[in-house]
């Protein structure tokens, strides 16, 4: 039997942070896969860069952007009665048709794609992080310009239409079957992985000394690496500062993240609460210096709503970082974080006193190792069942 040929699609620009690591992190691991079952991955990126840090890994990848015929064919997507149009004159987009000349067998993307509704032949496996236009519509990220009414369709083509749909969390997968009766058989749970640049990154105190010193940091900073979207919540986070502030206690504060909208708002914040001399906005920052950053922090603080899962917490608890994390989100975090309300910032402003004491940080640090020991084992265990339904798909496309 042929080797299956599966395309791997990066389509997170690495501003997005998150949304890029998590998709590198599964692209390592599809090498070793393909490499030990005797398959083969291409890879596609409609990002220069992102074929440039992927070669840094000795992965070459191609370039593959959309054109204006993609794109039409994208917006008669959405138009629903397309579909008969197309089955009837049996259209291919340009999409498509550059996949099946190399050879594709199953396109697989690492993230919510909407390319997918670009498929008509072939096969696809779909990523999907989070429901969260669903969990938070108030948010107008999710909900504005009829951004809502598109997830809707993106998500329940992909969930129903998807050989595979790979989630991050148990009850993801619930609310995927019951939001869009998608068949849990198909699905396959693979929580997050630490990014490789922070697992692997040395603990080098003269390099962290150097990384600090590049953005004038010192060590002990409370630490927040995410995009500025309303939904991260960082006004939360900001009100309790003030709150501490007001009781005679300064906690410096460290945001990273590309701004998505938000940064106005927040650094009219800093400067409503008087807390310009605590807080340290470093914009976007190299893969390579989060290893450093984390480790420079006395706590990763993270008041977002979207969950049920986040990359940061995973990267803090492997290099030893305590963890401030909403109640909400505890089904991730177990007893590796001090929990809080996202909605009240003095809960907030108590689980940051708390890690005053050193043995709750002992503690937080004991626990987030065994947590990370845990979803080690449960992400190896969703990828073995990964590589069982890839078998039994290159076994039936072998009769097609």
């Amino acid at each position: 039997m042929r080797p299956l040929r599966l395309a791997v699609m990066l389509e997170q620009a690495i501003e997005v942070g998150g949304g890029f690591q998590q998709p590198l992190n599964d692209l390592l691991w599809l090498r070793d896969w393909a490499t030990d079952s005797g398959n083969e991955i291409l890879v596609y990126s409609p990002y220069p860069r992102t074929l440039e840090i992927v070669k840094e890994f000795g992965i070459e990848a191609r370039l593959l952007k959309f054109g204006v015929l993609d794109y039409v064919f994208l917006f008669l997507k959405y138009c629903r009665p397309f579909d008969l149009v197309q089955i009837g004159m049996e259209l291919r987009s340009p999409f498509e048709k550059a996949l099946i000349r190399d050879g594709i067998d199953v396109v697989h993307f690492t993230s919510t794609s909407k390319r997918h509704l670009l498929l008509y032949q072939l096969p696809f496996i779909i990523t999907i992080f989070d429901g969260c236009h669903r969990d938070a519509p108030e948010f107008a990220e999710v909900r504005a310009f009829g951004e809502f009414e598109r997830r809707e369709i993106l998500f329940g083509l992909a969930s129903t239409k998807a050989v595979v749909v790979i989630v991050n969390a148990p009850e993801l997968i619930d609310d995927l079957c019951r939001r869009y009766a998608m068949e849990r058989s198909r699905a396959v749970c693979i929580p997050f992985s630490p990014s490789t640049y922070v697992s692997t990154s040395a603990d080098d105190t003269a390099a962290d000394r150097a990384t600090l010193a590049k953005y004038r940091l010192d060590p002990g900073y409370l630490f927040y690496p995410a995009q500025f979207w309303p939904h991260k919540n960082h006004t939360t986070l900001l009100a309790a500062l003030a709150l501490l502030k007001g009781q005679g206690i300064v906690e410096p504060l460290v945001l990273c993240g590309s701004d998505r909208g938000g940064r106005d708002k927040i650094e009219k914040a800093i400067a409503f609460h008087g807390l310009a001399d605590q807080v340290s906005i470093i914009g976007f920052v190299e893969s390579s210096e989060l290893g450093a950053l984390y480790r420079g922090a006395s706590a990763l603080v993270m008041p977002s709503y979207f969950g049920p899962t986040n990359l940061p917490p995973l990267e803090a608890w492997a290099v030893g970082t305590p963890v401030i994390y909403p109640e909400a989100f505890k089904a991730q975090a177990g007893d590796a974080a001090v929990l809080f309300d996202y909605d009240d910032p003095q809960s907030l402003a108590d689980a940051i006193l708390s890690l005053r004491k050193e043995s709750v940080r002992e503690r937080l640090r004991i626990a987030g190792h065994r947590r990370l020991e845990q979803f080690v084992m449960e992400t190896e265990a969703g990828r073995q069942e990964f590589a069982g339904h890839m078998r039994r798909l290159k076994h039936r496309l072998a009769l097609t």
